[in-house]
């Protein structure tokens, strides 16, 4: 375990180095994001009303996140160290399933591919899909054990990032019934307060007008902004069917490997145990976010679950059969 540790270690290592001088050399292309991140968090450390002073269609736990590592340090300075410790912190727990579920080599094999395949996806810049990822694999690895609670916990911090998190309540909910648990509000109700919890402080800290205008934007500008019709902050629509097809074609051919490596997977092993199925689930209704937007860095959502069902054919054991704990 320690050696694959140190190999993510090194590997993420090299790569924030490498993002770094990108950044150094151009600037304008990695804060795209970013900068409307780190603007918004200006807001908020200055005083001035979030969604209110300035407008962008997130949920508020990233933005007070984003403004903790201003106060922290410089806007920006730590961007990419976080988000390559947070990258590590995911590989580890896609080891930690893959390891459960298919032996050591699998898992590991998967993490090592998720650190590689993530500069392809986000480049270790500042997006609010890793925060989103991270706290969807916590909640898988709660769901799997039956800590249904936990689970929703994670899943609600996860839709304080990114709103789209909200649809892995749809595997989550097929895994607790696949467990034979019914008690269905055990995972929902514990999303319902964390993420209404977070509104309810805006509520508390702001006042109605920023209360309702975060609302509005995380969930409910959606028509709008699908449309391309919102003029509050930049947003794109493709001008034909055959643009569209072309966004969609081109965001996929940059994971071209690890689709052709999990169809065959698919086609070769199914999906034969209640825990593959849902990671089935969770590849299907995240690549849905795509065909809302196919903004590259999105893949990264659905790149955990993808890796894990392409890598399973490095698998040493047969599913469902316990191996030893990675952590123990």
């Amino acid at each position: 375990m320690l050696a694959g540790l140190v190999s993510y270690c090194i590997t993420a290592a090299v790569i924030a180095l490498v993002m770094y001088a990108v950044e150094y050399h151009a600037g304008t292309w990695t804060d795209l994001d970013a900068g409307r991140f780190h603007e918004m968090a200006r807001m908020i450390i200055t005083g001035f009303q979030p969604y209110v002073s300035y407008i962008d269609p997130k949920p508020p736990l990233l933005f007070f996140t984003v403004a903790l590592m201003d106060i922290i340090s410089p806007a920006g300075s730590i961007d990419i160290f976080l988000m390559t410790a947070i990258n590590v912190a995911c590989a580890l727990l896609i080891w930690k399933i893959g390891w459960e579920d298919y032996g050591c080599l699998a898992g590991y094999t998967a993490g090592l591919l998720f650190l590689i395949m993530s500069v392809f996806c986000e480049g270790y810049f500042l997006f609010s899909e890793q925060f989103t990822v991270l706290f969807l694999l916590l909640a898988f690895i709660m769901a799997r054990r039956g800590d249904f609670i936990w689970a929703g916990l994670f899943l609600g911090l996860a839709c304080g990032f990114k709103q789209y998190a909200l649809l892995g309540i749809i595997p989550l909910l097929y895994l607790m019934r696949a467990h034979g648990n019914r008690c269905y509000h055990h995972l929902i109700l514990p999303v319902i307060l964390v993420t209404a919890g977070m509104f309810a402080a805006l509520y508390c800290a702001y006042g109605t007008e920023v209360g309702n205008s975060a609302l509005y934007y995380t969930f409910f500008v959606a028509p709008s902004y699908i449309s391309g019709s919102v003029t509050t902050f930049a947003t794109y629509v493709p001008a034909t069917p055959i643009a569209y097809a072309a966004n969609v074609l081109f965001s996929i051919a940059i994971v071209i490997p690890i689709l052709v490596f999990a169809a065959a997977s698919a086609v070769h092993r199914g999906f034969r145990t209640p825990v593959e199925k849902t990671l089935g689930l969770f590849i299907l209704v995240l690549f849905s976010t795509l065909l809302i937007r196919q903004y590259l860095h999105y893949w990264i959502l659905l790149m955990p679950f993808l890796l894990l069902i392409a890598c399973r054919e490095f698998s040493d054991k047969e599913p469902g059969v316990p191996s030893e704990d990675p952590a123990g």
